[in-house]
């Protein structure tokens, strides 16, 4: 019987090899058509054919009737197993078993040029279709047919496609295809010689055009065409490794290994944790997503859950998301990045997935290629109806990048309760100990869910490292400032705040000011929270102290004791990283710093700060008025900062005015005095010093006017001379006069013998 005959069209196919077998039966017997047609021309000496071409029409038709006899045959073994009816035939003796065989053998061609003379390609491949709905009701999975039909293919383009598949997957076709392309360098079906076989005798380039140009555009999607321009039709159909192992490879989700290092699978079918922050943000996606929008804007801080609720969406709504690292694609010129965004549409609609365009940030001099290479990216994608998520920290100007619908979607940092509820739920597990007050983490550090995970995870290892067993109060913080990050480190350092009031000399009225700045801080809670001042004061809850004196007076040292006296971190903030030569990256720079730091609630230290709190001016230059805008914006910054912010300037007359207003205290570092500067001498020399019995404080405070800074240096080199002088057993008088000198040449100061005496003699003046 027949197996294109319609009354198999309700039978579903046994497996997917079985249903390719017909796709690739229908293919063979139009090409077998095609083949005697050739050689009918060749017999009546038509076509002006060479002799050398015969030989190889032969070797061809030879190929396509071997693979019509197999199919008939493998047809008469199926017709053994049933009867048309359904009902069960009796077993048969291995006798007439083989008597069946041979007379299938002899008889296989007649049918089935019956079957090729009565049946078109598109009848063929209607009942192909038919049978294929039935297998995919039956749970069989045929990813050839549900491919094809997701794209919505014409019969012809299926025809087409497989063509292709059956030139690339069966190596003894390459001389078919040479034949009825009529060129022995092409060994793969072209569209043109596709239709040809497909049309059969009525094929015309004006009657087949509608649907070799359909053709096309629906291959287009899935494979690599080289398209030519001026002869679209001679264009090659063949499919790459890609889509051959898609097809029927074992591991057939496997992203395209040519781009494998921008391309990332992101769902795994893992169980994801709860959504416990910005819970209304997947609500808000999929009321745009029922809408028809399908480009999704998120900005929010590293951790924030923008993945995390690409990942929920995919989950809802049955689908895969493949991410692209575009920070580190879109470096590369257009073609690459052009053939690489091909190449992920066709993994999204290979995989069912929808497209994450990750890592998103751009230098000012790049804006105009980073928008192009956007706008070309949601082209693609959405011209296959994909969904696309543009992940970035900060917020971007879709309405510069596309004109198609978006919807934009901030993930801002959780609220207190939020945070202290993902505290408590992502600290299951870890052994705390009882100091550990998980409302306290959550009002300290303003993390994102991810930032606490990450966290506890860093503090669980500190721990292990520790060989301790429960995660300590220290050591969670330990974790916590791990997290701080890496923009921020890349323009601030941390330094370690190991001095407090007790190793810091200062008058009176400094220290009682620093004190009254710290309670500021310690009491905050009870006087914002407790009392309501957050109504009458919403903005500027922070604490901004300006520091201004001579060089070596203190200034540093003091950040250092804010800092210890808080218990909190502190960096420095390195101004050579944060100048930008490139219009806009200062300001940026600047807003990352405030922005970062808040988060892990730091001190910030800016030293010789007027280089950029610089006075502003209207001079009416680019250059004034750029200075002038980053002068403004570190004001707003200062003010906002709920922070400690700590300004130190040697030059308080260089400092815009407008920030004295803005700060909260002003500490000004005179000259010590004689009693200052001998207190100066004696608490900085180390307690376990060997002093020599000669050696006079008194004399060294009224005799030589130094700032701290300097008397600190005097003392250390006066250590290193005792040590390297004779048995090196106390520091003497001496040391510390020519530690004084060494000073003196240091800084240029012109001194005489006069101001060593009566000690001059001691380092030979």
């Amino acid at each position: 019987m027949d197996k294109f005959d319609i009354s198999f069209a309700e039978k579903p196919f046994l497996d997917y090899g079985e249903y390719m077998e017909y796709l690739f039966a229908c293919i063979n017997l139009a090409m077998d058509a095609h083949l005697t047609q050739l050689k009918r021309i060749f017999a009546t000496g038509q076509g002006g054919y060479k002799n050398v071409l015969y030989p190889d029409l032969e070797v061809a038709a030879d190929i396509c009737a071997e693979r019509i006899d197999r199919f008939c045959f493998m047809n008469g073994e199926e017709a053994l197993e049933a009867s048309p009816n359904g009902e069960e035939l009796p077993e048969l003796s291995d006798e007439l078993l083989s008597l069946f065989g041979s007379f299938a053998e002899e008889t296989a061609a007649q049918p089935e040029q019956e079957a090729k003379d009565s049946l078109s390609p598109l009848q063929r491949l209607e009942i192909i279709a038919q049978r294929a709905e039935k297998t995919l009701e039956a749970g069989i999975s045929l990813p050839f047919y549900e491919l094809c039909k997701k794209l919505e293919m014409d019969p012809f383009t299926v025809f087409c496609f497989a063509s292709g598949i059956l030139a690339s997957t069966q190596t003894d076709y390459a001389s078919v295809f040479q034949v009825i392309n009529e060129n022995g360098s092409l060994s793969a079906p072209t569209i043109e010689s596709a239709a040809k076989l497909y049309f059969g005798d009525s094929f015309s380039i004006a009657g087949a055009y509608g649907d070799m140009s359909a053709c096309l555009e629906q291959l287009m999607p899935v494979l690599d065409l080289r398209i030519q321009g001026n002869m679209p039709f001679s264009t090659v159909v063949s499919p790459d490794k890609r889509m051959i192992d898609f097809l029927f490879g074992k591991n057939p989700m496997r992203l395209d290994e040519n781009y494998i290092r921008f391309f990332k699978m992101l769902t795994d079918g893992k169980e994801l944790d709860p959504i416990m922050a910005n819970q209304n943000l997947l609500e808000a996606m999929e009321i745009s997503y029922g809408e028809g929008v399908r480009i999704f804007s998120y900005f929010g801080d590293e951790g924030s859950g923008r993945k995390f609720f690409v990942k929920h969406f995919c989950q809802k709504q049955g689908l895969q998301a493949i991410s692209i690292n575009c920070k580190k694609l879109f470096v590369y010129d257009y073609q690459f990045v052009d053939k690489a965004i091909w190449a992920v549409t066709r993994e999204c609609i290979l995989t069912n997935a929808c497209c994450v365009l990750d890592e998103l940030t751009f230098h000012e001099e790049e804006k105009d290629k980073f928008y192009g290479y956007m706008d070309l990216a949601f082209g693609k994608l959405l011209a296959q109806n994909l969904t696309v998520f543009a992940i970035s920290r900060e917020k971007l100007q879709m309405k510069e990048i596309t004109k198609e619908e978006f919807t934009e979607l901030e993930l801002p940092t959780p609220s207190n309760q939020e945070r202290e509820e993902c505290w408590k739920y992502f600290s299951q597990g870890y052994g705390l100990e009882a100091e550990v007050e998980l409302p306290e983490m959550a009002t300290k550090f303003l993390f994102t869910p991810g930032k606490i995970k990450a966290a506890l995870k860093q503090a669980r290892s500190l721990a292990t490292m520790q060989k301790d067993i429960l995660i300590s109060r220290g050591t969670l913080f330990q974790g916590c400032y791990a997290q701080m990050s890496s923009e921020l480190t890349q323009k601030a350092t941390k330094v370690k705040a190991n001095f407090g009031f007790e190793d810091i000399v200062m008058n009176k009225d400094q220290r009682e000011t620093l004190e009254h700045a710290i309670d500021q801080m310690n009491f905050r809670k009870k006087v914002y929270d407790n009392w309501n001042y957050t109504q009458k004061y919403p903005y500027g809850r922070g604490l901004s102290i300006l520091l201004f004196g001579a060089p070596g007076t203190g200034k540093s040292m003091c950040a250092q004791v804010i800092a210890h006296e808080l218990n909190l971190e502190l960096y420095r903030v390195d101004l050579s990283k944060v100048i930008d030569k490139y219009v806009g990256e200062t300001e940026k720079s600047i807003s990352m710093i405030f922005r970062e730091a808040k988060k892990c609630n730091v001190v910030l230290f800016f030293d010789e700060c007027d280089t950029l709190f610089a006075k502003r001016s209207d001079d009416g230059g680019s250059n004034q008025s750029s200075n002038n805008n980053k002068t403004a914006l570190l004001l707003q910054e200062v003010e906002a900062y709920d922070g400690v912010s700590v300004l130190a300037t040697n030059y308080k007359h260089n400092i815009d005015p407008a920030f004295f207003r803005r700060m909260k205290y002003i500490v000004e570092f005179q000259f010590p005095d004689v009693d200052t500067r001998e207190m100066l001498w004696r608490t900085t020399i180390p307690k376990g010093t060997p002093l020599g019995e000669d050696v006079d404080i008194r004399f060294l405070a009224e005799r030589f006017e130094f700032v701290g800074g300097n008397i600190k240096n005097c003392i250390l080199n006066a250590a290193f001379l005792a040590a390297a002088d004779g048995d090196g057993q106390e520091v003497c008088m001496k040391h510390y006069l020519q530690a004084v000198r060494y000073e003196f040449i240091k800084v240029g100061k012109v001194f005489t013998r006069a101001d060593f005496e009566p000690y001059a003699s001691m380092i030979g003046l």
